[in-house]
């Protein structure tokens, strides 16, 4: 087995991990396998990095000769025990279930599962529709965020670079598998930005301007859209551009803007209680009973489900739940439902804040 230390000279968004435990309680974590069969395969590499007064360092646990394994994971043990958080990548799927199993067939004791598990992969994920990538790769990320990493080799390709190792021990293949594993683990604190995201998580957006805009669409007809205007409390790393049910949000740094279609137009409001209701034909409305008893038998009928309403003329938001009451619909079979964008909503920014947070919040969880 060969143990590799050296002190790493790099920038590191320090203030955003730091704000939830002390820099020296993190240990970012990377292995490298023969094969995916935890099982079958085995770790030949293990690399970290950590923090300490100095700065950061790294190390990192080689099996040089294919029969090292026990020794590896021995070492690597001692050595993370002292650490309460284990910082990686997809790590709650790969390579903490992996080490797991490793040290179960070596019966070497572990406190892993006492460790702190923070898989950025995981922090990433309920934004993936937001970011729209075409995959969540750890390089894909780094490439996001700007790392600068450029990489030929894959996992599987290192696989065989390995086993060619172990035979002739040529010091430059060796150099290769140590600068892959190396440059995984850093490639993780490139990637602690990406814990910015998480302000998105349930945010709470502070409309500054609201503005409406009438447009002509694809068939000339004059259409009109609420932009709201918003600021985010830190700048997010990459952009956000999204949409769903023709609502839209882009985010450039700190800044955010909401387009949501307006609607103006005649709406209707449906009541629950149909058989209490009869519906006026002439009028295209609904009256209760009580009401209705003063109208001539000819010009009324016992009310329907579907003809149980009343007319609202004025402007509509849409919503997708009872976000706020009444709400209104176009047709009782409809599944669009809406709320009157009254003139006190206009000019309540709390409520427009609120609702700027309701829209995110569909779009990005929207299948």
């Amino acid at each position: 087995m060969r143990i590799i230390s050296k002190p790493i000279d790099l920038s590191v968004a320090e203030d955003l991990i730091i704000s939830t435990a002390p820099l020296s309680d993190f240990l970012f974590l990377d292995i490298e396998t023969t094969g995916l069969s935890a099982d079958h395969n085995a770790v030949y590499l293990i690399g970290c990095v950590y923090h300490e007064p100095d700065g950061w360092n790294m190390i990192q646990w080689m099996d040089t000769t294919g029969n090292e394994e026990k020794e590896v994971l021995s070492s690597f043990l001692l050595f993370a025990s002292r650490y309460p958080i284990l910082v990686h990548y997809n790590g709650d799927r790969f390579d903490l279930p992996f080490l797991r199993r490793r040290l179960e067939i070596h019966t070497l004791s572990h406190s892993i599962d006492a460790m702190k598990s923070l898989d950025l992969y995981k922090v990433i994920t309920p934004f993936r529709r937001l970011l729209g990538l075409s995959d969540y790769k750890q390089q894909t990320m780094e490439a996001l965020l700007g790392s600068g990493r450029v990489e030929s080799e894959s996992g599987g390709d290192l696989v065989r670079v390995y086993r060619k190792y172990i035979v002739d021990s040529d010091p430059e293949l060796l150099a290769r598998l140590l600068a892959h594993n190396e440059a995984d683990v850093l490639g993780l604190l490139s990637l602690l930005p990406l814990l910015i995201y998480r302000d998105l998580e349930n945010a709470s957006f502070h409309v500054r301007r609201a503005q409406a805009n009438y447009y002509n669409d694809y068939d000339g007809a004059r259409k009109e859209e609420l932009f709201l205007f918003f600021r985010l409390p830190r700048a997010l790393p990459a952009p956000v551009y999204a949409s769903a049910d023709h609502c839209y949000v882009k985010i450039e740094g700190d800044e955010g803007i909401l387009k949501i279609p307006l609607y103006t137009e005649v709406m209707k409001y449906f009541y629950a209680n149909y058989k209490d209701y009869y519906f006026l034909p002439e009028e295209d409305m609904a009256v209760h009973k009580y009401l209705a008893s003063y109208v001539e038998k000819n010009h009324r009928v016992q009310a329907k489900p579907e003809t149980c309403y009343t007319r609202k003329a004025g402007s509509f938001l849409p919503q997708w739940d009872l976000y706020r009451t009444p709400f209104f619909k176009r047709a009782y079979a409809d599944k669009e439902l809406f709320f009157e964008f009254s003139d006190d909503c206009k000019k309540d920014r709390s409520f427009l804040s609120d609702y700027a947070s309701y829209v995110f919040a569909h779009i990005k969880d929207s299948k």
